[in-house]
């Protein structure tokens, strides 16, 4: 019978000695070096697991916590040894470990990162439900990004409450961007004045989430700008501040709210957005928006852009 177990003192040199083709190794670290990983990601609370065949070790796979958003439980490493291949062993290993990652429930979805090339692999994770993205790493240009959901039961996030801001000097909106510069560890000496000037810039919006006992778990402030020359013209929607509080986040508040905007924008009739971000590239990334070369802000950050059509 296949079942998941722990690595460890007692069964990690049975471990070692499992074994693909020539053809595989490129796409797989060894069996070594897959427990090494588990130390090495110690701190993103690593997990090898054994697969194991009628008290046999046929397989070893490593997952570990993607923590920025979007928050993610990491399918590193999957090996089955190259004697118990094309026996279906992949296959029910896999949904036995998406099954645990979703029992342990910290996070509501599974991403793997896998060469183009691999096509044993994409073929198994696309087989159990695993979809394409559409991201591509700068870095790893020759992957494919692919991503499991959990199916939800209920509402895995709790009750909230969102509520559309346009006047700044409402208390519940001071609040939430109090907390949010409080974490950035920023001294402001009128905050007044700085919520008097989001008011008279006119067209800034914001939605702010709260929880069931209006406890702030974050906002997203943004407004329409137009871009505009002699012979075009162009309205953006810009994204201008955006914070969830600190243990708020990998639950998918953040994803919701930029939806959220992104909506607001769309039903208005604008079509494309605008950011900048040195913190939070991937989120972005993931959310279809892509870096514009060239285009710089007057922070000095990378500009994001995103056709909502």
């Amino acid at each position: 019978m296949l079942k998941l177990i722990d690595i460890n003192e007692k069964n990690w040199l049975d471990a070692r000695k499992l074994s693909v083709d020539s053809d595989q190794q490129v796409f797989l670290d060894t069996p070594t070096g897959i427990m090494a990983r588990g130390y090495v990601y110690r701190f993103s609370n690593a997990n090898v697991i054994g697969i194991s065949n009628d008290n046999q070790i046929i397989g070893i796979a490593l997952v570990k916590d993607l923590n920025e958003e979007p928050a993610c439980y990491d399918l590193q490493q999957f090996m089955i040894d190259r004697r118990f291949q094309n026996k279906g062993f992949g296959t029910e290993a896999l949904r036995l470990i998406i099954s645990r990652l979703q029992n342990e429930g910290k996070f509501n979805c599974v991403e793997a990162c896998v060469s183009k090339s691999n096509a044993p692999a994409l073929h198994v994770l696309k087989k159990i439900g695993f979809k394409d993205t559409g991201y591509i790493d700068d870095d790893l240009p020759n992957c494919l990004n692919l991503i499991y959901h959990f199916e939800k039961i209920g509402n895995d996030i709790g009750c909230y409450s969102d509520v559309l801001i346009s006047d700044f000097l409402d208390p519940m909106f001071q609040n939430a961007f109090k907390l949010y510069f409080s974490e950035l560890d920023f001294t402001v000496d009128d905050w007044d004045q700085i919520f008097k000037e989001m008011n008279d810039e006119g067209g800034n919006l914001a939605f702010v989430r709260r929880d069931e006992n209006e406890e702030i778990i974050g906002f997203i402030q943004f407004k329409p700008i137009v871009f505009t020359s002699c012979f075009f013209e162009e309205t953006y929607g810009f994204i201008r501040e955006f914070w969830v509080a600190q243990k708020y986040r990998n639950k998918r508040h953040g994803s919701e709210l930029l939806e959220l905007a992104e909506k607001y924008f769309y039903d208005q009739g604008i079509y494309s957005t605008i950011l900048t971000t040195d913190t939070a590239e991937r989120f972005y990334l993931k959310h279809g928006y892509v870096k514009v070369p060239g285009c710089k802000a007057k922070n000095e950050y990378d500009v994001y852009v995103k056709r909502l059509k």
